[in-house]
């Protein structure tokens, strides 16, 4: 295909677009007659409420017929009828023309009418129809087979704000938007970097979604790279709604809980993870970025590590790993102590837990598993309601239900603070992903305590390990640099070393350049 204004397409990537079901006499070339057109696409206007098009006429001595087609509010009318329209009723035509003939006609219009910048020519009723739903103009004309399809879409979307889900205390407060253009530029204003690569791709065959891969050409891993592109070029299903459906579709292990691939809505920790080496998927519909490959050490990491002291990092740090380790943990070491070990309880503590417990119907087992049903519910119906309703039911519903509960005797006071902390630590998690990996691991814990005590909770975290060690991700060691050891990628673990120090990029991410920052004498 014959491309103004911007580089010409692979075949390869032509041969990739998703084709809608379209009569056979699509697939060949557009008649000449303005009036033969209009009969293969007038089916698709009567159909259609929202294809509209209208009439024109080129200015000048040979009056030439024009048609110009597209869809109701997905095109910027100021500029469809000032620079489109306007130019080709007033400028299209003049002594030029009237030499050359009407095969001239579009590469004048091109050089000399229009002021929009990415035009193509379109030879067959298929790629115009196409066009046209992907929100393309489209100018056909009486005596030229070809048609042109002009780029003048229109960008609405909601304002730039901070991620609710990243809010951070230091550092950029801007966050991704639904339009994949507007979050490409964000990461291009602060990434200027000339090897910084972003091909564009259409996945989806009845939804076309624009989806876009991005890295570092001279930092990431070719291989990897490659792996990437040629699994979203595989994907072949109807609709892509966003990032989370090709999350899905592209990852390696489908039935675990844990996320294999980071997700961000923030510009600058995009930017971070292309400089590291890895490689990033967006996608239009959808203001998450996916981050490729990712390890576990990463999803308890915020980008203000890097932006305060490495002490203060290192704390926080810390307390985030305990945090998680409370959150899979605490209900189910307090079944296994209370239910099979209490000789492992200090006497006084177990006297209070003893008589807390005087008036529960319940086994242990029972009374954690119905406040952890309960917590659940709080949880979710906090989530569906309106923003200040639910914070409010959620705050009412947890302290009304604990109280209640106790009162009631159907709950000891222990399992309530047991829950309140549990739940506290979930949400002290800085990735949302994780957050619902740790519930679900959790159940998954409480049960082999329930059945074995302290040995079935050893048993557990024995498993847990396993399976995070034994996890991938596009072929990179999930549970690096602890599992395979990666000794330089320490001092960005739990510890975060001084940034002056940090000359080298991680050796968990495979690359082609490792060196970040040159040394310096003195």
């Amino acid at each position: 295909m014959f491309i103004f204004g911007k580089k010409k397409k692979d075949k390869d990537k032509e041969k990739n677009l998703s084709k809608a079901a379209l009569p056979a006499e699509s697939a060949y070339k557009l008649p000449l007659k303005l009036e033969e057109k209009m009969e293969l696409i007038q089916p698709y206007l009567i159909k259609n409420d929202d294809m509209v098009g209208r009439p024109f006429c080129l200015g000048g001595e040979h009056e030439i017929k024009g048609y110009v087609i597209h869809l109701e509010g997905m095109i910027d009318n100021i500029s469809l009828q000032q620079d489109v329209l306007r130019s080709l009723m007033f400028y299209a035509c003049g002594e030029e023309l009237n030499k050359r003939g009407t095969d001239y006609l579009i590469d004048h219009i091109y050089k000399n009418c229009l002021n929009v910048s990415q035009i193509e020519k379109v030879y067959n009723l298929d790629n115009l129809l196409q066009a046209v739903f992907d929100g393309f103009v489209i100018l056909i004309f009486d005596g030229i087979s070809e048609a042109l399809k002009i780029d003048i879409r229109k960008t609405d979307r909601r304002g730039i704000e901070e991620p609710d889900l990243e809010r951070a205390l230091r550092g950029a407060k801007e966050g991704f938007v639904e339009n994949v253009i507007v979050n490409t530029a964000l990461v291009r204003r602060r990434l200027r970097d000339t090897n910084l690569v972003i091909e564009k791709l259409i996945i989806g065959r009845r939804t076309r979604t624009d989806v876009v891969l991005m890295y570092i050409e001279d930092i990431a891993d070719p291989e990897i790279v490659i792996n990437v592109r040629d699994k979203l070029n595989r994907i072949d299903m109807d609709g892509i709604l966003g990032t989370e459906y090709i999350e899905q579709l592209i990852e390696d292990h489908h039935y675990t809980p844990f996320p294999q691939f980071k997700t961000t809505e923030r510009p600058d920790k995009v930017m971070m993870e292309l400089l590291e080496g890895r490689i990033v998927i967006m996608a239009d519909g959808s203001p998450d970025a996916l981050i490729i490959p990712s390890v576990f050490n990463s999803f308890l990491q915020a980008s203000e590590d890097y932006i305060e002291r490495p002490v203060i990092s290192f704390y926080n740090r810390l307390f985030r790993y305990l945090a998680f380790i409370l959150a899979v943990s605490l209900p189910a070491l307090y079944i296994a102590l209370l239910s099979f070990n209490p000789e492992l309880i200090p006497v006084q503590l177990l006297i209070t837990l003893a008589q807390g417990r005087d008036k529960v119907p319940f086994p242990v087992v029972l009374e954690v598993m119905i406040q952890e049903v309960i917590i659940q519910l709080v949880i979710e119906t906090g989530l569906r309601l309106p923003v200040p309703m639910g914070q409010t039911i959620g705050v009412v519903a947890g302290i009304v239900l604990g109280q209640a509960a106790i009162t009631a005797g159907l709950a000891s006071p222990a399992i309530i603070i047991i829950i309140a902390v549990t739940t506290i630590s979930t949400f002290a998690l800085p990735n949302s992903t994780l957050v619902m990996a740790s519930r679900i691991v959790r159940i998954f814990m409480i049960l082999m305590a329930a059945a074995f005590g302290i040995f079935g909770f050893s048993v557990g975290w024995f498993l847990l390990l396993t399976h995070l060690i034994s996890l991938e991700s596009m072929g990179v060691p999930y549970f690096s640099p602890y599992a395979p050891m990666r000794y330089p990628d320490l001092k960005d673990s739990i510890l975060r070393g001084f940034i002056s120090k940090m000359t080298k990029r991680p050796v968990s991410i495979p690359g082609q350049n490792p060196v970040r920052k040159r040394e310096t004498d003195g």
